[in-house]
Parts: structure tokens; C-alpha cells; sequence
């Protein structure tokens, strides 16, 4: 026999249903499939998307002040002291300290690759002037 509350196959002589509890009636049910509405499960609430741009008390960076950044940049040895200055002061935003830090990584990548690349130019130009012969 199958239950009249969940429809699951119980033993015939079973006075409540070993899967849900229920009660049974007295009289056997029938034995076909009984169809059953599946209950709704509660719907947990998701907190509301923010908008682009609206992170809470951080200051972003507008577009003129990268432009501004990267044209400070530039400059020679003041870009590179403010590099240090907005990467490691307590008075820069996240967004510009981490831009800052990403630059000067960046920068001394470029510079160990340079040097890297002047030395193995530099040993291959000896081998060649050594090879040379004058006659």
C-alpha cells in the first residue's frame, strides 16, 4: 500500500507511514501511484546587488587622476618617490596604493629583465671580440 500524505510504499498493515509519520486509514489504499505535489521549499533572501562603483567608504579613482597619476609617473625620480609615497602611506586609498604597488613591481621587473638582457648581450659581444682575428 502507498501513503496518502507523501505517496511512498509503506508495508500493508502499517498504522502510520515509516517516511513521513502520518496516519493511515483504516482500508488499504489503492496501489498505483499516488502523484504528489512537491511542498515549496522556503526561498532564502539574497542581500540586493550594489551598484558599479559603490563600495562602502572606499574612495575610487576617477579617470582624470589615473591620468594625472600616470602623468606624474613620468616625471623622472618625483615619479618614482610618489610611487613609494602612495604605495606605502597611511593616508592613500586602497585603489591607489595598490596601483602604486603594481607599478613599482612592474618597474623593477623591467629593470631586472634590462639588466638581465645587458649582461647576456654584453658576454655574447666578448665572444664575438674575442674570437675576432686582425691580421
Amino acid at each position: 500500500m502507498f501513503c496518502e500524505n507523501c505517496g511512498k510504499q509503506i508495508p500493508d498493515d502499517a498504522a502510520f507511514c515509516t517516511h513521513c509519520g502520518a496516519k493511515q486509514s483504516g482500508g488499504s489504499a489503492p496501489s498505483q501511484t499516488v502523484s504528489t505535489v512537491p511542498k515549496p521549499q522556503p526561498v532564502r533572501a539574497s542581500p540586493p546587488p550594489q551598484p558599479v562603483g559603490a563600495t562602502a567608504g572606499v574612495d575610487l579613482i576617477m579617470m582624470g587622476q589615473y591620468l594625472i597619476m600616470f602623468l606624474i609617473t613620468a616625471i623622472p625620480i618625483a615619479g618614482i618617490v610618489m610611487l613609494f609615497i602612495w604605495g606605502f602611506g597611511s593616508e592613500t586609498g586602497p585603489n591607489k596604493k595598490n596601483f602604486a604597488r603594481a607599478y613599482l613591481i612592474m618597474m623593477a621587473i623591467a629593470i631586472g629583465l634590462g639588466i638581465l638582457i645587458s649582461i647576456v648581450m654584453g658576454a655574447i659581444m666578448a665572444s664575438i671580440m674575442g674570437s675576432m682575428y686582425y691580421y
